[in-house]
């Protein structure tokens, strides 16, 4: 996969920018503060549709532009796929003043044009496909469990159009069931009705399982030879998925009240049955089932489902010491940036080509040998786009084959 054009307007730093990109490696490189980070945000969002950095979309839009009556941020993309080129335009649009606002501001719109067709995010999902590791991507290891959750599903939702609709039934069931179980503690619902929920959380949630099983015995075959080549021949790594079905865990605390929903009038209309949800673990679905069973009553006096991929975990272990707790910052990073590596040998098998690669100020940390290491694990059949402060941290035979780009402030200067 290559991306040959990328255009921005009204995003983050940039008012407008066209630019012109080789298959290959590319590098970005100036002073912090200068839009490079910028750059690879926007093909990350190009991918997933959403950023993984920004807390809202508004973030996106760029500030000067805020105060226009319909202040928008376009990307707009030609990336060359094995089966030829795509045209893709990603618009985020603030609602005017007086429409919809989510409290904070007013809300942004997205829309999505492939090949000049609009597009929902579901269907379009996957068009791109896009690997980023960042700094803060150390957090991974060792921050809260909903960001190890988050990656898994951006993951597989970038190869896997069925497990991005299993998640979207999947949450909102969870949300009416959370609703639910509060109403039949209260005794405003009977307790029966919760059985036809129960029975689409298992089917919708059982997939999202087993499918993050599989992603997870696909890099645990290249983390281990990944990590010892890249931490100097010491230490084997494995990432081990924690699940809530697996057996007792510890309480957690009661989460925020969600937003308010409507009364559950009526059962779910399933839209998965066992052919289209396809070959399970056997008994995963009987043991989600169980669990929701044997936890009935602590459910209802908290008002939350309990058990399910929305409880889960991922643990990084190397040589069985659990990182996130006694790995140091470096072990961490490494952990990370050979979980990278696997994952994008995961898309390659899945897809049958190289997704992008987004290396944030990451490879100028390594020392010459293990920047050649990364190299040619990635290869020459795809495209990396880095950034960097200082192109004196890399390596000058990685430099000769790359496109180099200075960026000030907003603007980019090819290298002479």
């Amino acid at each position: 996969m290559w991306l040959k054009r990328l255009a921005l307007t009204n995003f983050r730093s940039y008012v407008r920018l066209g630019l012109e990109l080789p298959a290959g490696i590319v590098v970005f490189h100036g002073a912090n503060g200068q839009g490079k980070t910028n750059l690879l945000e926007a093909v990350h969002v190009l991918a997933t549709t959403k950023s993984a950095r920004a807390g809202s979309d508004r973030e996106l839009v760029n500030w000067l532009a805020r105060g226009e009556p319909s202040a928008f941020a376009r990307i707009a993309a030609s990336v060359r796929r094995a089966d030829g080129e795509v045209h893709v335009d990603l618009v985020l649009r603030s609602e005017a003043d007086g429409e919809a606002t989510n409290g904070s501001g007013p809300t942004v719109s997205k829309q999505i044009r492939v090949g000049g067709l609009p597009r929902r995010a579901v269907e379009y999902v996957g068009t791109v496909n896009a690997v980023l590791f960042s700094p803060e991507d150390v957090t991974l290891v060792g921050g809260p469990p909903a960001g190890r959750r988050r990656y898994l599903d951006i993951t597989l939702s970038q190869v896997n159009s069925r497990y991005l609709r299993a998640l979207q039934r999947y949450n909102k069931v969870l949300l009416q069931r959370n609703h639910l179980l509060r109403q039949v503690r209260d005794r405003r619902q009977p307790p029966g009705l919760l059985e036809p929920w129960d029975a689409e959380l298992v089917t919708s949630g059982s997939y999202l399982v087993a499918e993050r099983g599989r992603l997870l015995a696909a890099l645990n075959a290249r983390l281990p030879d990944l990590y010892r080549a890249l931490s100097g021949g010491s230490g084997r790594l494995e990432a081990v998925y924690r699940s809530s079905l697996d057996g007792p865990r510890p309480a957690a605390a009661v989460p925020a009240p969600e937003p308010a929903v409507a009364r559950v009038a009526e059962a779910p209309t399933p839209i998965w049955s066992p052919t289209s949800v396809g070959a399970l673990p056997a008994g995963l679905a009987d043991r989600f089932q169980a669990c929701l069973v044997a936890g009935r009553e602590r459910e209802l006096a908290q008002g939350v489902s309990l058990v399910g991929p929305h409880r889960d975990d991922l643990e990084f272990l190397v040589d069985g010491v659990p990182q996130g707790v006694y790995g140091s910052r470096g072990q961490q990073r490494l952990s990370v940036l050979a979980l990278k590596l696997a994952e994008v040998e995961f898309m390659r098998a899945e897809t049958g080509e190289s997704p992008l690669l987004l290396l944030d100020d990451v490879l100028s940390e390594l020392d010459p040998a293990r920047q050649r290491f990364v190299l040619e694990t990635l290869g020459d059949d795809g495209q990396t786009l880095l950034t960097t402060t200082d192109l004196g941290n890399l390596d000058a035979g990685f430099l000769a084959r790359a496109r180099v780009y200075r960026v000030e402030d907003g603007t980019l200067h090819p290298a002479a």
